[in-house]
């Protein structure tokens, strides 16, 4: 997947700045090309699908460490976690300057959410590029199994699928995730 430089210095500063972004970002590429590939995503558009869903978080970077760890944030927080999909396109294009523009796309609007409820722009279904669409359900739905230090406890399965209906993600996104039961060394295991 990384087959530039830039690339990979910008994976290794993930790493670098903390391990579970790290980890995040590769559950989140292996689930998204998953769900890429059941939903006939091939080539290219596969490849860049697979990018954007790795460097989707790679904005939190410039975050101070001490809102790793916060259980609460305030109004300043959540201004800055909002712009991390905007820096993380800086990033990208900083680290690697031809980045395919769908990739630093999918970056930018992994938080946009069907209703319009997202952030940075607020885009609803049709503005919402496809690609993006995956990799931000996929992307709560990892969130929300994940350990969080915000929550007492992980989603189950279940309710991540329910959270994500609930909030309007396609149904055959959710339905493909339904069958997705685990990840062992990077390959998904079906039903």
């Amino acid at each position: 997947m990384l087959k530039h430089q830039g690339p990979n210095r910008l994976a290794v500063q993930m790493l670098a700045w903390h391990e579970m972004l790290y980890y995040h970002a590769i559950a989140t590429a292996v689930y998204a090309e998953s769900v890429g590939r059941a939903l006939g995503f091939v080539g290219e558009e596969l490849e860049y699908l697979i990018q954007g869903a790795f460097f989707h978080d790679c904005g939190k970077i410039c975050w101070p460490s001490a809102l790793l760890d916060k259980r609460e944030l305030g109004e300043e927080d959540r201004r800055l976690v909002h712009v991390h999909p905007i820096a993380g396109v800086y990033y990208i294009r900083e680290h690697w300057p031809d980045a395919p523009e769908l990739v630093c796309r999918i970056v930018k609007e992994h938080h946009e959410r069907p209703d319009g409820s997202g952030y940075p722009n607020g885009l609803k279904d049709g503005d919402i590029h496809p690609l993006s669409v995956i990799v931000a359900a996929v992307e709560v739905f990892m969130a929300l199994i994940e350990h969080r230090p915000y929550r007492d406890k992980s989603f189950t399965r279940a309710e991540a699928l329910a959270e994500l209906e609930r909030q309007g993600f396609p149904g055959e996104v959710v339905r493909v995730l339904a069958d997705i039961r685990e990840v062992v060394v990077g390959k998904v295991v079906g039903v």
